[in-house]
């Protein structure tokens, strides 16, 4: 029963008829929105499918009724099409955020010749399952993908990992440093180093919804896990790269 009515008080936002017979609330403008709830920043609500608001926030879309009144969290399929339309918005979000990394700020693991596949993968120098991935690049970049490396330690700022994450991305050889700790080393700290991405790239991976390490996307801004092991993430990969074809 209170399932049913959280679903009609749902459907009362959505449409302009209740069961009650009232009149449905006016709608609102994006403007008055932000005016009602402060915590909503104003490049966070867009329109949406079918007089609906798009909010996204910590990278996961959802949904406010034209009202102001309902939040729906959920996915929106378009049942003409089968089209996942949360999901396509969520990974355009990613791709746009991924595309605007600074690639002189990324530790990059390129195949030779042209990379059949390009990932961004935002890491964490002590995670278990980040060095069980970095144990196997030899062989992701055999099988033709390109690894783009981004700090995200998960403890956060003046934590112990953050300090290590920040010596690695001040090395001079950037590559060796982030093997090196992956592998229990303990990476000096370069005393010409005046600044580093560390926290730039931690606050990127917020925005985009990272939770957890290592965070793979795609270039389209898909997540394809976590820990894969390489022969499957190629398989993915591919099956991935079937789907977006026109």
């Amino acid at each position: 029963m209170k399932n049913a009515t959280r679903f009609m008080a749902i459907v009362c936002g959505l449409t302009t008829f209740c069961a009650r017979g009232e009149d449905p609330a006016p709608a609102m403008t994006k403007e008055q929105i932000v005016t009602r709830y402060p915590s909503i920043k104003a490049e966070q609500v867009q329109d949406g499918p079918d007089g609906l608001y798009e909010l996204t926030a910590n990278g996961a879309v959802s949904y406010l009724t034209a009202d102001g009144n309902f939040l729906i969290r959920g996915e929106i399929i378009d049942l003409r099409t089968r089209e996942n339309l949360t999901e396509a918005r969520q990974n355009a979000k990613r791709a746009n955020l991924l595309a605007a990394i600074d690639p002189a700020t990324e530790i990059v693991f390129a195949p030779k010749g042209t990379p059949k596949h390009t990932l961004t993968v935002f890491t964490d120098v002590d995670c278990g399952y980040c060095r069980q991935f970095h144990r196997q690049i030899a062989l992701v970049n055999e099988l033709g993908i390109e690894v783009r490396y981004v700090a995200f330690p998960r403890t956060g700022p003046n934590t112990d990992s953050w300090a290590k994450a920040e010596r690695v991305w001040c090395a001079t050889d950037r590559q060796t440093a982030l093997t090196q700790a992956k592998l229990g080393a303990e990476i000096e700290q370069n005393p010409d180093c005046k600044s580093n991405p560390v926290a730039e790239e931690y606050q990127l991976g917020l925005r985009a919804g990272v939770n957890s390490t290592p965070s793979v996307y795609t270039e389209d801004g898909v997540q394809v896990g976590g820990y894969v092991p390489a022969a499957d993430l190629v398989r993915l990969l591919d099956k991935q790269s079937q789907r977006t074809k026109p």
